[in-house]
């Protein structure tokens, strides 16, 4: 549906989407090549010691976006326009999405632990044992490993996808803010004031 909204509001409508592009396309693709990259390197790389702090440090700084547009569509409910207020409640929404794909990729990224053995106590512990024993018990912590990397891989899966929908939804929403549209959904959970003019007929001329 499209309102009658000065231009100011438009723009400022824009600003939660923007956000959420950057967000989307800065920290959120980064922590995921970060996992990937950590899962491909070599075990004894800066890049396997430090993986974690890789793939952590962006999705903080996502997190701290997503409170923070939290905490401003809280803010603006009834202390500024309807028009910019319902959009940041748009983006704001749409990043419970997005959190529940960490809830998941943190899942099966996790079941790659389960079994994991301290690779300095297994070396202290075959070290007794006969050479071809040794090289037996190195490939199994090899094989555990590996197992380690192919969940991590499958786990950034669903991260990956929904940062994909987010972004096309995303884009859509900023294009809408631009043209004084919200979609009905929206509209429906936060209606517009009585007197603000909507309709089709509207629709701004490109």
């Amino acid at each position: 549906m499209f309102y009658a909204v000065s231009e100011q509001e438009r723009r400022r409508a824009k600003s939660p989407h923007e956000l959420a592009m950057v967000n989307l396309l800065l920290f959120n693709l980064l922590a995921g090549v970060a996992l990937l990259a950590g899962s491909m390197a070599e075990p004894d790389s800066a890049m396997a010691r430090y993986r974690w702090v890789a793939v952590a440090v962006p999705l903080l700084l996502s997190i701290a976006v997503v409170t923070f547009t939290w905490v401003r569509a809280a803010s603006m409910r009834g202390a500024a326009a309807w028009f910019i207020a319902a959009h940041w409640r748009l983006a704001a929404g749409r990043y419970r999405i997005l959190l529940l794909s960490y809830v998941l990729s943190a899942a099966v990224v996790s079941i790659g632990f389960f079994g994991g053995a301290d690779h300095q106590a297994l070396e202290q512990r075959i070290a007794a044992l006969p050479p071809a024993l040794q090289e037996m018990e190195r490939e199994k912590m090899a094989s555990q490993d590996m197992g380690t990397a192919i969940w991590a891989r499958i786990g950034v899966v669903p991260l990956v996808l929904t940062v994909m929908a987010l972004l096309m939804l995303e884009s859509g929403a900023l294009y809408q803010a631009g043209r004084g549209e919200l979609p009905d959904s929206a509209a429906a959970a936060f209606p517009p004031p009585k007197g603000l003019a909507a309709g089709s007929d509207l629709f701004p001329a490109d």
